[in-house]
């Protein structure tokens, strides 16, 4: 029997096994040398941390058992069996992140990542599996390549029927019966900005394995995602900004103002479904925007803004008749009922007590229906858009548009709506051009009076101005005024 000794200890190992403190070397039918580690039980799961190497030499085999076992009692030793799905469940159940946003990365992993990486080795993924993955998405949303030909309405075993079928683009994600909606697959390819969400998430999640010091490198640093393409907002003109409202305004009172403040504020959509009665000061014509509300899978859900951070807006003296106005008809009608509005009442509510506030969803659609009528093609979200565009190409500066949007910074922006921008940067243009320009004549003026003589009153001033004016370029008048503070500042000083 052979032996092997390095500085981990004394492993004897032959035709069949050897074996040595808490690890093991055996031999495969293929004559390579596989090792084995114990490496504990994991202290939140209670699970067995079992590490293993294949090698071709017993060299190679001692080594690797050595390393093994240096960083197992360094606690430290990665799982070579993980795979990319398992570490997106690490990721998800470690990462902070809000509600909505991890509703978004749930759906991406199920959906994108899993089908195609999950069953891949961590430390077996490499960067050109990345692109050709975002390669196809370029193609097609679905993956459609891995989708076998027929589709099937469930995963457990059943008997086909008219939902099973071709591979086709679904009206819904639930079991139903196909019609008209549900057209056979064409390829749609997938949004650059939500790919390189995508790519976000497996970074993430990759560079979570480099900290667990499961791998050594990211090899998401090395992938090639897609450049973002620069969203060019298309809100509503102000003449179909005007007829949507006069529309919705005959129809639904509530939904109109709602619509009003949209446009006025700016707010998201989640902003102003948590609006409350006690966050307006009409005595300062104020409005603060504190929360956010969303309903998540059936739960509804009140959370700080998107910022984390609550802002005042002001309002226009309208407006806050406007809403002053809806707060009473709202006690008006419930006060022969007997019923209290508290004060702390969602302004936008199904019910008049205003308990709870509108779904965000059904805003949404109920914004689409009206805006189909007024002939208005934009989403809701356009809204706020219109609001940023209006404010930028009227000359409010950004720090203020920046403000009232609730951006974090105004880089964000100036980064959506730097061409709405343009009218301010081109005034501040004419203003310095204008002002050089202004300048530059009144130096000429200047350069004119010296070389002639003294003018001595305030007609040989008035002639002179009239001879230079057309010279320089300047209106009669202002050469005059010029004129008369150059003759100033010549004549002698008399104590």
């Amino acid at each position: 029997m052979d032996r092997v000794v390095d500085r981990v200890g004394v492993l004897l190992y032959g035709p069949g096994m050897a074996t040595v403190a808490s690890g093991h070397i055996e031999r495969l039918p293929s004559g390579s040398l596989r090792v084995r580690v114990y490496g504990g039980k994991d202290p939140v799961t209670g699970k067995e941390r079992r590490y293993k190497r294949t090698v071709k030499t017993e060299a190679q085999a001692a080594a690797e058992l050595a390393r093994l076992l240096r960083d197992v009692e360094a606690e430290r030793a990665p799982d070579d069996s993980a795979t990319v799905g398992l570490l997106l469940d690490r990721y998800l159940d470690v990462a902070d992140l809000e509600v909505s946003t991890r509703e978004a990365h749930e759906g991406y992993i199920r959906r994108t990542i899993k089908p195609v990486l999950g069953e891949v080795r961590v430390r077996k993924l490499r960067a050109d599996a990345l692109d050709v993955l975002y390669a196809h998405l370029k193609k097609c949303s679905r993956l459609c390549g891995r989708l076998p030909r027929t589709e099937h309405y469930t995963d457990g075993e059943h008997v086909c029927d008219q939902r099973c079928g071709p591979l086709r683009d679904h009206r819904t994600p639930r079991p139903h019966q196909c019609d008209g909606r549900c057209r056979l697959h064409k390829c749609k390819p997938m949004a650059p900005a939500s790919i390189l969400r995508i790519h976000a998430i497996i970074s993430a999640a990759l560079n979570m394995a480099v900290r667990y010091e499961w791998i050594d490198r990211n090899p998401a640093e090395k992938a090639s995602p897609p450049r973002a393409r620069k969203r060019e907002p298309d809100p509503p003109s102000p003449a179909q900004a005007a007829r949507l409202l006069n529309e919705v305004w005959q129809e639904n009172e509530e939904f109109g103002l709602y619509l009003w403040a949209a446009f006025t504020t700016g707010a998201r959509r989640g902003e102003l479904l948590a609006l409350r009665e006690n966050r307006f000061d009409f005595e300062v014509q104020e409005v603060t925007f504190a929360r956010n509300y969303l309903v998540k899978q059936g739960h509804r859900i009140e959370k700080d803004t998107k910022t984390g951070e609550g802002r005042r807006l002001s309002l226009d003296a309208l407006t806050c008749e406007l809403f002053a106005e809806h707060f009473r008809r709202r006690r008006t009608a419930l006060a022969t009922a007997g019923v209290t509005v508290p004060p702390d009442a969602f302004v936008f509510s199904p019910d008049l007590a205003g308990e709870l506030p509108w779904n965000p969803d059904t805003m949404t659609h109920r914004y689409g229906r009206y805006a189909a009528k007024a002939g208005i093609s934009s989403s809701l979200k356009e809204l706020r858009h219109y609001s940023a565009t209006q404010l930028l190409s009227n000359g409010v500066d950004l720090r203020t548009v920046a403000g009232r949007l609730g951006h974090a910074e105004g880089s964000t922006t100036l980064r959506f709506y730097a061409q709405f921008a343009q009218p301010a940067d081109r005034a501040a243009a004419v203003l310095l051009s204008a002002q050089l320009a202004g300048l530059r004549k009144k130096e000429q003026l200047r350069e004119l009076f010296h070389q002639l003589p003294t003018a001595a009153d305030e007609a040989a001033l008035g002639v002179l101005a009239a001879t230079l004016a057309p010279v320089v370029g300047i209106e009669r008048e202002t050469a005059l005024a010029y004129l008369t503070q150059f003759a100033a500042e010549r004549a002698p000083f008399t104590p």
